[in-house]
């Protein structure tokens, strides 16, 4: 399956990748910048920087901007993470050569009004004071501290107290060094006519490109020795399990599709075997899932799901029991077939459409995973065997090699 885009060349030598369909009268655009979390001198002040940059320019104020994205109907998504940071952008093609110039304006010239900032801290500190009581967000946080270490990028995480120290002039400072437009990842879908990519190219691509922002050495893990990590949180009405670990591959290695074969068995959708025994027989939890996240230099695999207090132990006992049987028996054929066929669908659904390709795209950018990964998923869904799915249980879902993690009462 093809997910390449077009690229059309820019005049500064930048690339806009363009995922066209003349069938549409709407545009998405992507920009994506070297901006993550890992970037930033002081915690926040990436996230602060992604969220706040595009309230008001030099030239337009908050109240034109926002107006002027109300009235033609325009929708703005701003996403970090923990090396990316973007800006999208959806509108109908006909605003596109008035849209154009606004984005070139917000992205190069923005101010951070104070009374922005002030309003930014506000709601980010009820955000934060109001997860902070979330066992689910609690065992998250303690497991990314588990694999990573607290001084890696994806182990450390955000306190009301540091927000206190958070000062406007670190977030200009940040935005200034990390947001060069000329250096951004570009990505465009729907309509891509001749007219528009020239409009683009007059405003986006006339800015000499000062060359690619630096971009960070990703560090190693230093996981935490403590692999059972039981947190008490009082008058919480359920408490969160979750279980996994680093693999001990990357994407472009084969026994990481195989891999999401077996995830997918085990907790991967509705039919898993850990729907089917703590959800459906047992009667512990309304969900359970396992899934793998990949990031720059390392993929985590986990299993979660939140159950009642008085259930955690039985829970525990189910998941691990589990595991085992992957380990001791053979996935049935009958079974795997299912599997197979609903990772497929899962897929395509996944591409089904420009906007979902272009997104999909931008995701690969943000992770470094290219179009060799679609052909190890579908070369996997087509040739893995039990017998390999038991050896992978066997050598990575070892419970000495997994972190597991409970937050609740």
């Amino acid at each position: 399956m093809e997910l390449a885009p077009t690229p059309y060349q820019l005049s500064n030598g930048n690339t806009l990748y363009c995922f066209p369909s003349d069938a549409l009268d709407i545009i998405k655009l992507d920009f994506t910048f070297e901006a993550g979390s890992a970037y930033q001198p002081t915690k926040l002040c990436a996230h602060a920087a992604n969220k706040l940059f595009s309230e008001a320019s030099q030239k337009y104020s908050v109240k034109e901007i926002s107006e002027f994205f109300d009235y033609r109907g325009i929708a703005v998504e701003q996403t970090i993470d923990t090396f990316t940071g973007s800006f999208s952008v959806y509108s109908l093609r006909r605003y596109a050569e008035e849209l154009f110039p606004l984005l070139a304006e917000i992205i190069q010239h923005p101010i951070f009004p104070q009374g922005e900032f002030e309003v930014y801290c506000n709601k980010r500190r009820q955000q934060l004071l109001s997860s902070f009581q979330k066992t689910n967000f609690l065992a998250r946080n303690l497991f990314y501290e588990a694999l990573y270490g607290k001084e890696h990028p994806l182990g450390c995480f955000a306190t009301v107290e540091d927000l206190e120290k958070l000062t406007l002039k670190e977030v200009r400072n940040f935005y200034a060094q990390r947001y060069q437009l000329s250096n951004a990842h570009l990505v465009l879908g729907g309509s891509c006519d001749e007219a528009l990519l020239k409009s683009f190219d007059e405003h986006f691509g006339c800015l000499a490109s000062s060359g690619r922002c630096e971009r960070i050495e990703v560090q190693s893990s230093k996981p935490q020795s403590q692999r059972r990590i039981h947190k008490s949180m009082p008058n919480s009405v359920q408490s969160t399990i979750r279980i996994g670990r680093l693999l001990p591959f990357g994407w472009d290695d084969p026994r990481y599709a195989q891999f999401m074969v077996l995830s997918t068995v085990l907790g991967g959708y509705f039919g898993s075997r850990l729907m089917s025994n703590v959800r459906e027989d047992k009667g512990y939890t309304y969900g359970i899932y396992s899934q793998t996240q990949i990031y720059r230099g390392s993929i985590a695999f986990y299993i979660t799901s939140e159950v009642g207090n008085n259930v955690v132990e039985p829970a525990l006992k189910e998941i691990y029991h589990e595991i085992t049987r992957l380990q001791d028996e053979l996935v049935g054929e009958e079974e795997l077939d299912i599997v197979r066929h609903y990772m497929e669908g899962d897929f395509i659904r996944s591409v089904d459409g420009i906007f979902e390709c272009s997104e999909r795209y931008r995701q690969m950018f943000a992770t470094d995973v290219d179009e060799r990964f679609t052909d190890l998923y579908f070369n996997a869904l087509k040739t893995v065997t039990p017998e390999q799915l038991r050896e992978l249980a066997r050598q990575v879902l070892a419970p000495e090699q997994l972190v597991e993690v409970v937050v609740g009462n």
